[in-house]
């Protein structure tokens, strides 16, 4: 099995993805959120390729978040490791065809990325007394609900370009 181009472009684009969600992103918030450009990435990675290579890209690009943002090293990779993973099973070719796959896709990963980050501040603060807690309900009411809108308006988006994606072990 080789490396195809997708995958030396990969690295790059997560760390411009990265840039771009620590940087400019937040001139583009709607109800106070910014798009998650790392999340999408992962998740129609994942969708085209499977679980295994979208848990592996998924560690990368947390990397490249964390590195960027201000939160607990390692939570990012976490997060978007468990969402791939859960994204994973819902890899096949129909996955491509089915509009319906991607926006889930993109609902259920913004959840779970969530969720799991949540997890993981909740418990750095709870080891760490200088860390604060975020509130659950507002942060779910006020970050979870509109990322979840945002993420699957990027989808929505994205697919055309998802689309496009030569599927692995079919030559064009």
């Amino acid at each position: 099995m080789g490396l195809g181009l997708q995958n030396y472009l990969m690295f790059p684009l997560l760390g411009l993805a990265s840039i771009l969600q620590a940087t400019v992103t937040s001139r583009i918030t709607i109800a106070g959120v910014k798009p998650d450009l790392v999340l999408v990435i992962i998740i129609i990675w994942t969708l085209v390729f499977g679980g295994r290579s979208g848990v592996v890209w998924a560690f990368i690009g947390g990397i490249w978040l964390d590195i960027f943002s201000g939160g607990p090293f390692g939570s990012s990779s976490l997060s978007l490791m468990a969402t791939a993973f859960i994204i994973g099973i819902g890899y096949n070719t129909l996955s491509r065809t089915n509009l319906l796959i991607p926006l889930f896709a993109a609902i259920l990963g913004t959840i779970v990325f969530s969720f799991t980050y949540l997890g993981i501040l909740t418990a750095v603060a709870t080891i760490d007394p200088t860390q604060a807690v975020l509130p659950f309900w507002p942060t779910v009411e006020n970050v979870v609900v509109p990322s979840t809108f945002y993420n699957t308006l990027l989808m929505l988006l994205f697919i055309p370009l998802m689309n496009r994606i030569p599927q692995p072990g079919i030559s064009r």
